[in-house]
């Protein structure tokens, strides 16, 4: 997560005054859906503002309160800006509106604190990754995260081996009329120099070799050095590349196969499970120190425990569920924690609330489907202690 992400995290999570309201919702960039991006916003502001007048609040009030969210739900042009996921956090004092390039679920929270998790989890930072596609005929770019792919145009890189080799042979050629003197003869005449196309086993990689060091110079143009590079194509092709190559990321597994016509999403698949842990190395390491510990006091899956080590500074790092909801209370003062099926007048939601004072206090927060929480910890959260 980027310092900006953070600090703005940070500030919300320091709200603790009623109303706090947290809308979340999922917006379609094109097509007929789009018209529905305004309308959902609609109902959802109009329940929110139900929920200020059951709390109390008078209805000119409630309008006012939700003045700025009801311009934005008007106007055209916001809509039209482009984006995946909107939430807004409207407090008496604030008013922050963050727009994600991943979907959000729909959701209103009405409470003292904002609802935080979903947001979390969309301002993870998106790891990106580039796929080289390499045949004979054609290169192919894909630029990839974990949730989506797109085709590079390859601009600078040669498209294929005849192409690659015609502007090598004309490069040459410059050289051999440019008036230097290497491979003159006795009588000052130029020896004749020739390249073959195809012949022998070592001609055709040292053609190959040509072909690849041209595509990795125009590559270092399209790809920053420090993004990793995973590589597809036929099996004998792959490693005159990477004798070629000066990526530094260059990943030491490859798609192989030819991918002139595989399609982008299926190269996008396969790309991610060679890169799964890579991509994940972060949640798995902390997932193995929670095995790990288990059965000692370095990790717990017991919320009454977790709550007061968040709030202390205590947790390194948290894995916690998604969607699902703790309702209860917690007394520092007198470590008294109540926990509840169905909220109650002032009770929080505790997941997010120890997911809030955990990131406040530096520590790292993992936010996953219920099901991989569970799967991976057995309890809807886990935590890694500091100390």
């Amino acid at each position: 997560m980027d310092e900006r992400n953070r600090e703005t995290l940070n500030a919300l999570a320091r709200h603790d005054s009623w109303p706090a309201v947290s809308v979340y919702l999922p917006v379609h960039r094109a097509g007929t859906d789009t018209q529905q991006n305004p309308i959902r916003l609609k109902n959802l502001l109009a329940q929110a503002g139900d929920a200020l007048v059951s709390g109390g609040m008078r209805s000119p009030d409630a309008e006012e309160f939700l003045r700025e969210a009801w311009s934005l739900q008007r106007d055209p042009a916001f809509w039209r800006e482009g984006f995946d996921g909107l939430a807004l956090f409207i407090g008496e004092e604030s008013f922050e509106v963050i727009r994600t390039s991943r979907p959000l679920p729909e959701r209103l929270r009405m409470g003292t604190r904002f609802l935080l998790r979903p947001l979390m989890s969309a301002l993870a930072p998106d790891i990106t990754f580039y796929v080289l596609a390499l045949s004979k005929k054609h290169v192919r770019l894909l630029e990839g995260t974990p949730e989506e792919v797109r085709e590079v145009d390859p601009q600078g890189i040669p498209q294929g081996l005849a192409d690659a080799l015609k502007y090598d042979d004309y490069q040459r050629q410059v050289q051999f009329h440019s008036g230097t003197s290497s491979g003159a003869t006795a009588n000052g005449r130029r020896s004749a120099m020739f390249h073959g196309h195809g012949g022998t086993g070592e001609t055709e990689k040292d053609d190959l070799l040509r072909y690849f060091r041209l595509v990795d110079e125009g590559l270092r143009e399209l790809v920053p050095a420090d993004v990793p590079l995973v590589l597809a194509g036929v099996d004998y092709l792959l490693p005159i590349y990477r004798e070629a190559s000066t990526h530094a990321r260059l990943m030491s597994e490859s798609i192989t196969g030819n991918p002139d016509e595989e399609p982008a999403r299926e190269i996008h698949a396969e790309a991610l499970a060679l890169l799964e842990p890579y991509l994940n190395a972060d949640l798995r390491r902390a997932v193995e120190a929670y095995v790990e510990g288990r059965g000692g006091t370095t990790v717990t899956a017991d919320l009454r425990l977790i709550v007061p080590a968040a709030l202390e500074g205590r947790v390194d790092t948290l894995i916690v569920t998604d969607q699902d909801t703790a309702w209860g209370s917690y007394d520092s003062a007198a470590d008294n924690m109540v926990l509840r099926s169905e909220p109650h007048n002032g009770d929080i939601d505790l997941l997010d609330h120890a997911a809030a004072a955990t990131l406040l206090h530096g520590g790292t927060v993992h936010v996953l489907p219920a099901e991989e929480v569970r799967r991976a910890t057995g309890a809807d959260a886990a935590a890694v202690f500091r100390y």
